[in-house]
C-alpha cells in the first residue's frame, strides 16, 4: 500500500556567489498528505533505504535527516528531511516516499546526483572602470571522495591577481560531527575603496578551523589564521607597522543555528550567528578586536508567500586597524538604490525585508535528450519580490550618530536556476528618486 500523492511539474532555478552553472528540468513531483488511513493510524518506521546515491556516501544523506528508524512516521518531518537533504548542494532532486506494511513503513529515499567536478570563469572590473579588469579560472569539486567535502582552486589575473586553495570536510568521520577548513592565498591586489586613492597590497594567508555540530541546526567552530600585508606606498593607514608591512596571527570563534528549509531560497525557518575575533598578539602592531552578528528570518504568511528579514553588524574595539580590515557595503554586502556605492568604516550595521510571492513554484524538468544523466534533471522557479535596504557605515571617532543612514528600496523578479543558481533581476530608488537596475546572483543575503 502506498500513500496518496500530490502531482504536478516543477521548476527551478540555482545559483552560487562566485560561480554557477545553470541547468533546467520538468518531471511529476510527488509529496506525502499528512497521514495514510483514518488519520488515527500511528506508523513505526522499520526501514530507510536510499537509493540514487553512486558517488555520496549513504551516512552523508542518513546525517540530514530527523526521521530515524524506529520512529513515528510524521509527513511534515520526511518534507523537512527532503529539503535539508536538497540543502546539500549535491543533488538535482530529493524524494521521499513510503510503504505501509500493517503499522510499520519503509521509507525510500531517491536522490538524482549533479555533476560535481567542473572549472567556473572569473571575471570583474574594479571601481565600475573597464580599465581596471581581472579575470582567471577557478575548479570546484563539491563532494569529493564522496564525502561532500570541498576542494576549491582558483586563480586571477589583471588588475587584481590572486591564488587561492581552500578545502573544507563538514564531518572527519562517520562515527563524528567535527568539521575541518584549511585555506591558503596569495594575492596583489588593489585597495577596496576608491576615495582613498588606489594603491596595491600585497598578502598571503594561511586559516585553519575546526568546528563541532550539535543537533541538526547548531555549530560552533573555532579558527586561527597567519596573514602578511605589504603596502606598495606610503600611505597612511595602510599598515600599522613602520615600513609598510604587517605579520600577525589571529584567532575566532562563531555559534551558528540555522533552521532554514531550502538553504539556496528559504520560505520558512531561521539562520542567526555570533562572531568574535582577535587580530594581532605578542607585541604586534595589530592588534584589536571584532564582535559580528547576524539574523535573517523566513515567515510563510499566506500560502507560499514569504516575510524574510535580516539585520547583521561588525564591531571594532581595541587598537587602531588597519585600512584592509574595514568594512564595507558596495562588495558582499549591498544597499539596492546604491548597488554601486562603497561606504566604508570600521564598523557596519545593515537591514533588509523582503516579501517573496511565487509565480512558479518550485517544480522540475526532466531533460530527455542530455548527453549526461547529471544533467538531465533541472530545477527551476520563479517569484515575484519587493524589497527595501538600509544600512551605514562608521568610523569609531565620529560615534554611531557621525554618519546618516543610507537605505532603498524597489521590486523584481527572483528565477530559481539549476545547480541551486539564484538570478535577480530587479529595480531600485534612493529616498532622493534616483533608480537603477540591479542584476546579481545569488539571494540579497
Amino acid at each position: 500500500m502506498t500513500p496518496p500523492r500530490r502531482r504536478g511539474f516543477v521548476f527551478g532555478i540555482h545559483v552560487k556567489k562566485k560561480f554557477f552553472i545553470l541547468s533546467v528540468s520538468i518531471g511529476l513531483v510527488s509529496g506525502l498528505r499528512a497521514q495514510p488511513g483514518n488519520g488515527n493510524d500511528v506508523l513505526t518506521v522499520r526501514s530507510i533505504r536510499i537509493e540514487g546515491n553512486e558517488t555520496t556516501k549513504e551516512f552523508v544523506i542518513r546525517r540530514e535527516m530527523s526521521t530515524k528508524q524506529g520512529d513515528t512516521l510524521v509527513a511534515e518531518r520526511i518534507e523537512y528531511d527532503k529539503n535539508r537533504i536538497y540543502s546539500l548542494g549535491l543533488f538535482n532532486r530529493v524524494e521521499i516516499d513510503y510503504t505501509i506494511d500493517g503499522n510499520a513503513a519503509d521509507l525510500l529515499v531517491r536522490v538524482h546526483e549533479r555533476w560535481y567536478l567542473y572549472p567556473f570563469p572569473i571575471l570583474g572590473i574594479k571601481y565600475r572602470d573597464f580599465d581596471n579588469v581581472y579575470y582567471g579560472v577557478g575548479v570546484i569539486h563539491n563532494n569529493f571522495r564522496g564525502r561532500n567535502e570541498r576542494l576549491i582552486f582558483s586563480m586571477a589575473f589583471g588588475f587584481d591577481r590572486w591564488v587561492q586553495l581552500t578545502y573544507r570536510n563538514p564531518k572527519l568521520t562517520a562515527d563524528d560531527d567535527i568539521s575541518l577548513g584549511i585555506s591558503f592565498s596569495s594575492a596583489t591586489v588593489q585597495n577596496l575603496s576608491p576615495d582613498r586613492g588606489f594603491y596595491q597590497q600585497s598578502t598571503q594567508s594561511f586559516l585553519i578551523s575546526t568546528g563541532k555540530r550539535f543537533g541538526f541546526h547548531s555549530v560552533a567552530q573555532l579558527s586561527g589564521g597567519y596573514e602578511v600585508w605589504d603596502v606598495s606606498d606610503e600611505i597612511a593607514g595602510g599598515t600599522l607597522t613602520p615600513g609598510g608591512r604587517d605579520e600577525f596571527f589571529s584567532v575566532s570563534a562563531n555559534y551558528a543555528y540555522d533552521s532554514r528549509d531550502v538553504r539556496e531560497y528559504p520560505t520558512e525557518g531561521s539562520f542567526h550567528s555570533l562572531v568574535a575575533a582577535k587580530y594581532g598578539f605578542g607585541g604586534s602592531a595589530v592588534d584589536f578586536f571584532r564582535y559580528g552578528y547576524e539574523s535573517q528570518v523566513f515567515l510563510p504568511v499566506h500560502t507560499e508567500i514569504t516575510l524574510a528579514g535580516r539585520t547583521f553588524g561588525q564591531f571594532s574595539s581595541g587598537g587602531a586597524i588597519p585600512a584592509y580590515r574595514y568594512v564595507y557595503f558596495g562588495y558582499r554586502d549591498r544597499i539596492r538604490g546604491y548597488f554601486r556605492r562603497v561606504l566604508e568604516g570600521e564598523n557596519i550595521v545593515g537591514g533588509t525585508v523582503e516579501v517573496h510571492v511565487p509565480i512558479l513554484s518550485p517544480r522540475y524538468y526532466e531533460f530527455p535528450y542530455s548527453p549526461l544523466p547529471e544533467f538531465s534533471v533541472w530545477r527551476y522557479g520563479l517569484y515575484a519580490a519587493v524589497f527595501a535596504d538600509a544600512g551605514k557605515t562608521w568610523f569609531r571617532g565620529e560615534g554611531y550618530g557621525g554618519r546618516h543612514w543610507y537605505s532603498g528600496f524597489g521590486g523584481g523578479l527572483h528565477f530559481l536556476l539549476p545547480y541551486s543558481v539564484v538570478a535577480r533581476v530587479e529595480y531600485a530608488w534612493n529616498p532622493h528618486g534616483v533608480g537603477e537596475i540591479v542584476l546579481d546572483l545569488g539571494m540579497s543575503f
